[in-house]
């Protein structure tokens, strides 16, 4: 017993080799702590790169817009008359015009205003006997085509330019809207991605999953 008792203080007593014990814990607690900096490292990089791609794609998509205005345009009707004069009674052009109510053009902003063709999209109601003046404007408002949600796609598959692969990060959904219930339509893309983990996987931390949002509407001109 008394052999037991002091082999326990000997072994007490002795430090040899601690340093390399303490030394082989503190490695393996630095290179855990470095895994997990390195795994939010790259999930903070992946969030900004996917923020960018749903940003981009909301700003592609807006741009496909397409201005549109109300033109009110005032009009007068001619009335064609002749006339004799009353002291030599020669026969002399008496026609008078009257106003009516004014002409309603409807187009692409482009279209009506720069370019200025609004009286090839009057329809006849700038043709004779029917006199037009000066447009003005009466309402603008703005629309987006059908090709608005598939160039938002292919924009943000343009930008989400990861490795792929069982180890790179999976964009599992996307979704782009367009909200028509405004004056300037807006679009919404939305992307969810999945990242997988190196050393959160010591801790039962699979994957990681974070989703962005980007809108974007037209610049009223």
């Amino acid at each position: 017993m008394r052999q037991v008792r002091a082999l326990f203080r000997r072994l007490r007593r002795d430090t040899r080799g601690a340093v390399m014990v303490m030394a082989a814990t503190s490695f393996t607690i630095l290179l855990l702590f470095a895994g997990l900096a390195l795994d939010f490292g790259r999930a903070h990089l992946l969030r900004a790169q996917l923020q960018t791609a749903v940003d981009a794609a909301s700003l592609a998509g807006a741009l496909q817009v397409v201005p549109m205005v109300e033109l009110r345009v005032d009009r007068w009707i001619w009335y064609q008359r002749t006339c004799n004069d009353p002291v030599s009674g020669k026969p002399h052009d008496c026609s008078y015009a009257e106003p009516t109510s004014p002409a309603v053009i409807i187009g692409a902003h482009w279209d009506l205003v720069y370019l200025g063709g609004w009286r090839n999209y009057a329809g006849g109601q700038c043709d004779w006997p029917y006199q037009c003046g000066t447009p003005h404007i009466a309402r603008e408002w703005a629309v987006l085509p059908e090709s608005t949600v598939p160039v938002a796609r292919n924009t943000f598959a343009h930008n989400a330019n990861w490795p792929g692969g069982q180890l790179g990060p999976q964009v599992l959904d996307l979704t782009v809207q367009v909200d028509h219930t405004k004056q300037m339509p807006e679009v919404t893309a939305t992307a969810t991605m999945s990242m997988p983990t190196s050393f959160l996987k010591l801790v039962g931390i699979q994957q990681l999953q974070f989703t962005r949002t980007g809108t974007a509407a037209p610049v009223k001109r």
